[in-house]
């Protein structure tokens, strides 16, 4: 009987002798999709086309999906599928998602590329019922987390490639920057929020876009996180985060927190009849407030398949028979709402002209 020449999409064991790449053997090649992966930097679920701009797009598409085979395969596992995928709709056609797994994570720790978790992750709060804290605390929920980072972070990436007078300042570079108090840098859980009835944490981690004006201007935007809801918790929980965007912004917890001149805070929802009814709440709480954006997208992890870098572009035209998915995609290009304010475009930091 003839040998199989492919692998099942759901298993990690090679149909032929795998390729053994050793732990002294992962150079550039493979260190840039691990750093991608690493949620201390970028992202916690990334697919193929993503992982493929962000790190090596001069390298051949075909060539890059096989390096990510090599670094998932036996007995290599430095990355991984997550499993909550295999039920997700449309699997067998869908675009494989990849996050670390803990030979990655190991791999990056042994070269000091992440923090020890004793140090940092574990050390918050020991009575703690999270697995861990810090930027591992992001939710077990794969459909969440994929809005979080295929939703929001590989289109603001895709973004500042695309508009030379943007640039971002990542989570990473953050804690490195010299305006951000020392107690952030050194405190042992820098995300977590402590407001004055609760302690709380954004979705994501903070960053900073900056843009460049033609008389040489620059107008930053402090972001230190966002909220995603998906419709699968009650609409007090959100009542609950709009409330925290809002102390946390008028107590300026971001200066104190961060070293951030202003903040927003961005809401992305996958229903349309909850984000109203959050603006709405929002109007009643403060009659308008500037700060706090909105948006809807579609629900990602439920899509056929999952939007590619190219369709962010809005001129991009599809061909025949490619699936497109919908026009909500668009995060950036388009307008956020605001509660009681004309909606803002975070592509250009201004307000949309009535």
């Amino acid at each position: 009987m003839k040998e199989p020449t492919r692998r099942h999409r759901s298993t990690a064991t090679p149909p032929r002798p795998s390729r053994v790449i050793r732990p002294y053997e992962i150079d550039e090649r493979y260190l840039a999709v691990l750093l991608q992966l690493d949620p201390y930097r970028a992202f916690k679920y990334a697919t193929i086309p993503w992982l493929h701009c962000l790190c090596r797009p001069d390298v051949e598409y075909s060539v890059f999906r096989k390096y990510l085979g090599y670094l998932r395969q036996a007995p290599n596992r430095y990355i991984r599928c997550p499993e909550q995928q295999n039920a997700s709709p449309n699997v067998p056609y869908k675009t494989l998602v990849y996050e670390l797994a803990e030979r990655g994570i190991s791999l990056l720790r042994d070269r000091g590329l992440m923090p020890e978790p004793t140090s940092i992750a574990h050390g918050a709060d020991k009575k703690s019922k999270r697995a861990s804290s810090f930027a591992l605390h992001r939710a077990h929920s794969y459909y969440h987390e994929v809005i979080v980072d295929l939703g929001y972070y590989a289109p603001l990436h895709y973004l500042i490639r695309h508009n030379s007078a943007l640039r971002l300042v990542d989570f990473s570079q953050l804690l490195a920057h010299s305006n951000v108090p020392s107690a952030t840098r050194l405190s042992r859980d820098p995300l977590l929020v402590s407001l004055k009835r609760r302690q709380t944490r954004f979705d994501g981690t903070p960053h900073l876009i900056i843009r460049a004006k033609p008389n040489a201007q620059r107008l930053t935007i402090g972001v230190p996180g966002i909220q995603v809801d998906r419709g699968t918790e009650t609409f007090e929980r959100v009542e609950a985060h709009v409330l925290n965007a809002i102390e946390y912004i008028e107590d300026r917890h971001h200066e104190r927190q961060w070293g951030f001149d202003n903040c927003m805070i961005p809401f992305l929802f996958t229903s349309e009849a909850r984000k109203a009814r959050a603006i709405a709440f929002l109007e009643r709480q403060r009659n308008g407030f500037p700060f706090v954006i909105f948006k809807t997208i579609p629900d990602l992890g439920l899509l056929h398949h999952f939007p590619k870098p190219r369709h962010y572009d809005p001129a991009y035209r599809y061909a025949d028979g490619e699936p497109k998915p919908p026009d909500s995609i668009h995060v950036f290009t388009t307008p956020w709402k605001r509660a009681g304010f004309p909606d803002f475009n975070f592509n250009t930091f201004e307000e949309c002209k009535p």
